[in-house]
């Protein structure tokens, strides 16, 4: 039986990570009853026609805990299973595929299908998307040595929490200013520049203190670090030239003079901005020219864009930015290719509200549910 038999036979889920965090603490339990039940759980999941669906984003969390013991216990479990549904990653020694993986293959079917809109190309790499298998397949034996990536991925944390932390900070509220609004503003003095940041640079550190993830040891430094970037940037203006110093500073974040639109946003520019970013990722490890690839392939084409653009615009903007958000937000995007979502409680009520102000994500995502354990989760999908 081919893996597109396979899929079409079976229904898709992803599970939040928290739930396989409950399996396996359940499957390591002194008690039989409980560790009946999480043997059981996959198995159970596949008799009734469901497929688990995984990703690296899920194996990176479930690796990213101080005790190794339990890690071990967690990538034993998952080997343990017996028919799961995984994402084709691009290097399979890499374990399972992550969400560049999927907007790669996005761009892709939208760079060879011009014709294709976002449902399309949807439906076009929903085809090759996944692998299926044991899940000793998609989590390589190599994955016994993952203390090796210890470092990397107190890194990746360590980044996620500083993205999350800052990227809706806003010292003025630009949003929807539109570029035109600031391309007669002039390049400030030295010294009122150097105040300005400061500034600037004070209320980040409050912002991060006050509403980042409590994790981060050190707010201050991480607005220094931010703004001592954006420092850098001066010096290329301030050397002259024709450009108004707004536009000059969008030409030096990566965009063309061609992709800047006058009237268009200052959020909507960011969300360009973002899309090149990526899209320049992909152009690398496909070998297609990124010229080629920005002609033919436009945001509003590709699920993945789509939904994390939503999210930004629409996703609550809660008491506390956590950096398990920047992963939540990663699942969600694989929600287009499964038949049921789960997600935590901060998650789901973002994506409420992103479904109420844009019908095309609440097509792409489908059904996204909440449930706060495992156990409800059979009964749940055997209604559907």
């Amino acid at each position: 039986m081919t893996v597109s038999t396979l899929i079409a036979r079976l229904r898709l889920v992803i599970l939040d990570t928290s739930h396989f965090v409950g399996l396996v603490n359940d499957w390591i339990s002194p008690s039989y009853d409980r560790r009946h039940a999480a043997r059981m759980f996959i198995p159970g999941l596949v008799e009734r026609g469901w497929l688990p669906l995984l990703c690296w984003h899920q194996l990176e969390e479930l690796l990213q805990h101080e005790n190794d013991e339990l890690v071990d216990a967690r990538l034993r479990f998952l080997w343990s299973l017996p028919l799961i549904a995984w994402i084709r990653p691009s290097d399979p020694s890499a374990g399972p595929g992550s969400v560049m993986d999927v907007l790669k293959a996005e761009v892709m079917a939208a760079h060879a299908h011009s014709e294709a809109d976002v449902l399309q190309v949807r439906a076009l790499v929903r085809e090759r998307l996944f692998s299926v298998g044991k899940a000793t397949e998609a989590i390589p034996d190599s994955f016994r040595e993952w203390r090796m990536l210890r470092p990397a991925l107190a890194d990746q944390q360590q980044n996620a929490r500083r993205i999350t932390a800052i990227s809706r900070w806003r010292s003025v509220d630009i949003d929807g200013t539109r570029i035109v609004d600031w391309m007669d503003k002039p390049l400030r003095e030295v010294g009122d520049t150097d105040r300005l940041l400061q500034h600037h640079r004070s209320n980040l550190s409050n912002e991060i203190a006050v509403r980042g993830d409590k994790r981060i040891a050190d707010p201050v430094m991480m607005a220094a670090t931010f703004f001592s970037q954006i420092a850098s940037d001066f010096p290329a203006m301030s050397a002259g030239g024709e450009l108004p110093p707004a536009v000059q500073c969008l030409v030096n974040a990566g965009l063309s003079l061609n992709d800047i639109n006058p009237l268009a946003t200052f959020a909507e520019t960011m969300d360009l901005l973002a899309f090149h970013n990526r899209l320049r990722v992909v152009s690398e490890a496909s070998g297609l020219s990124f010229q080629e690839l920005k002609r033919t392939v436009t945001r509003n084409r590709l699920p993945v864009n789509v939904i994390g653009e939503c999210m930004r615009a629409y996703a609550h903007d809660q008491p506390e930015r956590k950096g398990s958000e920047l992963n939540d937000g990663n699942l969600l995007c694989l929600a287009p290719y499964a038949d049921v979502t789960y997600v935590d409680k901060r998650t789901l009520e973002s994506v409420r509200r992103a479904k109420r102000k844009n019908n095309l994500f609440a097509e792409l995502v489908g059904q996204v549910n909440k449930a706060g354990s495992y156990h409800k989760i059979s009964a749940e999908l055997t209604a559907l």
